[in-house]
Parts: C-alpha cells; sequence; structure tokens
C-alpha cells in the first residue's frame, strides 16, 4: 500500500509536471499529494498560506499546515521543481518551524527533504534527516508514505526514524574525522615510528631508519583517485578538433549544459572528472562537491583547479576533461 502511495505521488509532482507550471498549480499538485496520505482539507487539516505574526510588523505565511484534531503537527514549504533547492529556501522553512514551535517541517521541489528541530539535537539550526528524489518503488519514499500518512502518523514512529537519521548523520561526520586524521602528515610519522618498532626484534634502530629515509610512506583516499587505462574517448559526445593556442582546456560536461549540470550536483553533491593525456592515458577523481553552493560557478570552480590552470594543463599533457554527474 505505501508503495502505491508514493509511486502515485512520485508521479504527481515530477513525472506528470508541466514545463510552465506556477507555484500555485504545483502547490495543488502538492494537496493531490496530501489527499493520497489521507489528509483532508474540507476537515481543516491542511491550513493553507496562514498568516503568522512575526515581530511588529512582519507576517510570515508558510505554504501549508497539516493539523489533526486542531494541533498543529507540521509544516511544508514548497517550490518549484524547476528551482533548485537551496539554503535560502531551507531557511525559510526553519523560520516557520521556529516560529509554529514545530519540531517537524517538511520542504518539497525537485525532491523531498525532512527536517528536524527537537530536543535530540542540539545545533543552532534544523538538521536534514532526509532527502528523498521522486523515484518509482523508492524505500525512502515508502518510509515518507509511512512517516507523514495519517493513518499511520504518530510520534513515536517518527521519534524511532530521526534517531535512527541521527546515527547514521553522527556515523558520517565520524567516519569523515577518522579519514582526516589517518590522511593526515603527522599520522604518517606514527606509521613510520609503528614500522620500526616491528623491526626492532631483528635489526638495529639505526639501520631501520636509514631504510626509512629511502622510502615514501603514504596512504591515499581509494576513491580520489581510479586510474584507467582504457576509458573510452566517446564520452565526448564529439570529436573535435580544437585549438588550444587560446591557453583554455577543453571540458565538456554531462549534463551538457552548465545549468543542468549545476542543478543536479546541488542534489547529489558528486561529479566524476575524467582526465584525458595526450599519450592516450586517462585518471578519473570523485569531486566531492559538499562545499558547492548555488552561488558558485561550475566551469570557473573546475579551470580554478591547479591542474586545470593555463600554463599548467599543457606542462602536463592534458588533453580535455569529461565531467559528468554519473559514474
Amino acid at each position: 500500500m505505501n508503495k502505491e502511495k508514493w509511486n502515485e505521488i512520485a508521479y504527481l509532482l515530477s513525472e506528470n509536471l508541466q514545463t510552465d507550471l506556477s507555484e500555485t498549480d504545483f502547490g495543488q499538485k502538492v494537496i493531490q499529494a496530501l489527499r493520497i496520505l489521507d489528509w483532508k482539507e474540507y476537515k481543516g487539516e491542511i491550513e493553507k498560506e496562514h498568516s503568522l505574526q512575526f515581530g511588529s510588523v512582519n507576517k510570515l505565511r508558510p505554504d501549508f499546515i497539516i493539523k489533526s484534531d486542531d494541533k498543529r503537527l507540521f509544516v511544508i514549504e514548497i517550490k518549484l521543481p524547476t528551482i533548485p533547492i537551496n539554503s535560502t529556501f531551507q531557511r525559510q522553512l526553519f523560520s516557520y518551524m521556529r516560529q509554529l514551535k514545530l519540531d517537524y517541517g517538511i520542504l518539497i521541489g525537485q525532491a523531498i527533504q525532512i527536517f528536524y528541530d527537537g530536543n535530540l539535537i542540539n545545533q543552532e539550526d534544523p538538521i536534514l534527516l532526509e532527502t528523498i528524489q521522486f523515484k518509482a518503488n523508492s524505500e525512502k519514499g515508502e518510509k515518507f508514505v509511512e512517516l507523514f500518512c495519517k493513518e499511520t502518523y504518530s510520534t513515536e514512529l517518527l521519534k524511532s526514524f530521526t534517531l535512527n537519521s541521527l546515527k547514521k548523520i553522527n556515523r558520517k561526520e565520524d567516519h569523515k574525522k577518522l579519514t582526516e586524521k589517518i590522511l593526515s602528515e603527522n599520522y604518517q610519522e606514527k606509521i613510520s615510528e609503528l614500522i620500526k618498532q616491528d623491526f626492532l626484534n631483528e635489526y638495529d634502530g639505526e639501520l631501520i631508519e636509514s631504510v626509512l629515509k629511502e622510502l615514501k610512506i603514504e596512504i591515499k583516499n581509494k576513491n580520489s583517485e581510479i586510474t584507467q587505462t582504457e576509458f573510452p574517448r566517446s564520452q565526448f559526445t564529439e570529436q573535435r578538433i580544437v585549438d588550444y593556442s587560446n591557453g583554455i582546456l577543453p571540458i565538456e560536461l554531462k549534463p551538457s549544459t552548465e545549468s543542468d549540470f549545476k542543478r543536479k550536483l546541488l542534489l547529489t553533491k558528486t561529479a566524476y572528472i575524467t582526465t584525458f593525456y595526450k599519450d592516450g592515458t586517462s585518471k578519473q577523481k570523485v569531486w566531492n562537491a559538499n562545499r558547492f553552493r548555488e552561488s558558485s560557478g561550475v566551469l570557473g570552480n573546475l579551470r580554478s583547479r591547479p591542474e586545470f590552470r593555463n600554463g599548467k594543463w599543457q606542462k602536463l599533457g592534458i588533453e580535455k576533461v569529461l565531467v559528468s554527474i554519473d559514474k
């Protein structure tokens, strides 16, 4: 049942949208999705654009407030799917959550984002628990239906979901911190000392130190660079003769337009940079774009990399670069 409801919601809010859709029209689609979740407008369970007093002169107007027995449960803010979700939209939702004193807020646009602002966290802003893409048969989508369908809505279920999400978030942070520590220069010095201690029973310390001075000990992230001896040049949509005299490195994006690429990068926060060399080899790196923002430029960001700057890429023998969202 949850799968069927989610698939209908995904169809309504993604596949079945017109290109010239207005925010008012999209709001009507969201109301249809809420009806699928059994919330009824005629029962007063869907409160539209309720005006909230904010200070002496300012007012806030959240798109939807979901209620049950006159108790407000969560707030929803919507944005057109043609506009990438950004921090401005999120902060708008945060202000509604704080003003209404609600633990949960939902942002609906290119995807669905669930935010939490209760006593299980200790930070200034609400925390993003989950981002759900509008894909059919999505397990995250089914979970969304279970959490926010009127029939199954419960504070205990939401609390359990929140604790599990926070556990995953904290584990990701711990993973990142540990990785940074292991990759640090200080830890690599410790490795040399560990090697020395391991061989002291067989060799004298002076000999071990002499050998270590001739060796380079380095730990690398396996995902940061993948060397590929054969990477199909057909990945470039067209074979063309390039004029290198202007000092501009040919960079191709997939999706091909910078706006489409940027929209997807803001959602995935990951891309793949494949560098082609004149000797026929190629290398692929993962672009971790966690710091990439709506105000950032894709090509400007790429061309600022040391190896892609004018003069440097020519010396390195780079021929061209492909940057793709999908691996």
